[in-house]
């Protein structure tokens, strides 16, 4: 029986060849159950090595030839999390937090080391890894369940947004260039407008292999304080987070 890493790096070769591949398919394809091959295709979409599309994967638009998985994903995870640890230095205790859906905002909800926090996020996974500290609320927001990402979306999770201030939040992104920090679904960009509404500070956490990548929808940069990212940004995207006064933490060395 295969553990995930070897069922992904498999999984990867069939994309190379068919280009899309469903989740019954993989299912009858490694004889593994609905669960297993759901969380198959999260890591594969999480980890950028595949786009959702209803009931499956496919290869991403601008996605490059793919070498080495298991390295990779060894090297992103410990990039994530040292970003995610130098966001939660940010956080004051009893501060209200807004923690978006993303990897590396969740290594950051699964180490908050502050005490009596108000925290927000539309993600189950978030949510239960920030209710590990008990003298932390933790809002769930309420709206319609997506089962494989595990994440409330829609307007009244819109709605809800609106009745809170945050004191900093912490959003991720599918790339990031020049013209703005892209998303895969305009649902996200509508969470994402919102977000930066009704917080204080803004803190886009985005790993160095999402530089230079774009999806179909995106935002400007109005309202974003900072990026932090785990490696220097080209010149030109860094002149340009500089002319609109968005401050850049690399963690290269760290």
């Amino acid at each position: 029986m295969m553990n995930q890493k070897e069922r992904i790096v498999e999984e990867l070769k069939l994309l190379e060849n068919k280009k899309t591949i469903s989740q019954e398919e993989l299912m009858q394809i490694f004889s593994i159950s609905k669960d297993t091959a759901r969380r198959d295709i999260l890591k594969l979409v999480e980890s950028g090595l595949a786009e959702r599309y209803p009931g499956g994967v496919s290869l991403p638009v601008l996605k490059p030839q793919i070498e080495s998985y298991t390295s990779r994903l060894v090297k992103q995870s410990e990039q994530k999390k040292k970003i995610a640890y130098a966001a939660g230095k940010v956080i004051k205790d009893h501060m209200t937090i807004y923690l978006d859906v993303s990897t590396t905002v969740h290594f950051l909800a699964s180490n908050l080391e502050q005490h009596d926090l108000v925290v927000v996020t539309n993600s189950m996974d978030n949510a239960i890894a920030a209710s590990q500290k008990e003298a932390n609320k933790v809002y769930l927001l309420g709206g319609f369940f997506n089962f494989h990402s595990r994440v409330l979306s829609g307007e009244p999770v819109l709605g809800q947004l609106q009745q809170f201030n945050f004191d900093v939040a912490f959003i991720g992104g599918a790339g990031l260039t020049e013209d703005g920090i892209f998303y895969s679904e305009l649902t996200d960009v509508y969470m994402k407008q919102e977000i930066i509404r009704n917080s204080e500070k803004v803190f886009l956490l985005i790993d160095s292999t999402k530089v230079n990548k774009k999806t179909a929808s995106k935002i400007d940069f109005s309202g974003i304080d900072a990026v932090i990212t785990d490696q220097p940004l080209p010149k030109d995207l860094m002149q340009c987070l500089i002319s609109k006064e968005v401050e850049v933490i690399s963690l290269k060395g760290l």
